[in-house]
């Protein structure tokens, strides 16, 4: 039942409740949504606040609407490893899917002290700040921002476009192999910014990955605060042990 002295509208609370829906194989992908109608009697709201449930999970990929047939399911939650230092690029190439990346800021700045300890170097040091979302059969999977040393990447800015990766940038420009990572997560509320990069509601619970790469001589390459819509990505722990 829907509680109309919550804080978030209705037309939200019916959203995520079809989302955990979703999530938990009441609906599994593919199926084919109740009828309006239907909906409205579950959830004892009205047929306007469905259309918008319906529209908003239409616009996140969530859902899909098929002429004359109805409402279906569209995708199911996107799993990434915890443990594998592998990137976006990585995961999409391995996935058999094309990586499509956005670039909304590219900058170079003094980083901040939180910056400059997770990357080793002296305070206000110059980084390349790199601020991009990532999509998934065009869909937002995450907004992330970068921050490359200058001292280590001369002229990194110059590589770095839309269609690359800049694993392999660092890789072949610089002779860098990823060996390893260090990460924190955490759970927040989209921001105004985080919620309009990924598709999302304001205060809507977000992963954020702070991730610190290493290179084959165990010194920070990278760091990376990535954030991903927890009702779009899980994150997996694989133990794997020896025989």
């Amino acid at each position: 039942m829907l509680n109309k002295d919550n804080l978030y509208p209705l037309y939200i609370q019916v959203k995520r409740k079809i989302i955990e829906e979703i999530h938990n194989d009441t609906y599994t992908e593919g199926s084919r949504l109740p009828s309006e109608t239907e909906l409205c009697e579950k959830y004892a709201v009205s047929r306007i606040t469905i259309r918008r449930s319906l529209q908003d999970m239409v616009e996140s990929g969530y859902l899909v609407r098929k002429q004359g047939k109805g409402t279906f399911v569209k995708r199911g939650k996107i799993k990434r490893s915890l443990i594998s230092p592998d990137g976006y690029t990585e995961y999409m190439k391995e996935t058999g899917q094309k990586p499509e990346r956005k670039i909304v800021e590219k900058m170079i700045k003094p980083c901040s002290p939180f910056i400059a300890k997770r990357l080793a170097i002296p305070p206000e040091s110059e980084i390349l700040e790199l601020c991009r979302i990532l999509y998934i059969k065009d869909v937002p999977l995450g907004y992330e921002v970068n921050s490359y040393p200058i001292s280590r990447f001369h002229g990194l800015e110059a590589y770095i476009d839309d269609h690359v990766s800049t694993h392999e940038v660092l890789q072949e420009k610089y002779g860098v192999t990823l060996k390893s990572t260090y990460k924190v997560l955490n759970v927040l509320l989209a921001n105004e910014k985080n919620a309009n990069y990924l598709n999302c509601n304001v205060s809507t619970p977000v992963y954020q990955l702070d991730k610190t790469a290493f290179n084959q001589y165990n010194t920070a390459i990278y760091h990376s605060l990535m954030y991903y819509d927890v009702n779009r990505v899980s994150f997996v722990i694989e133990d794997q042990k020896d025989e």
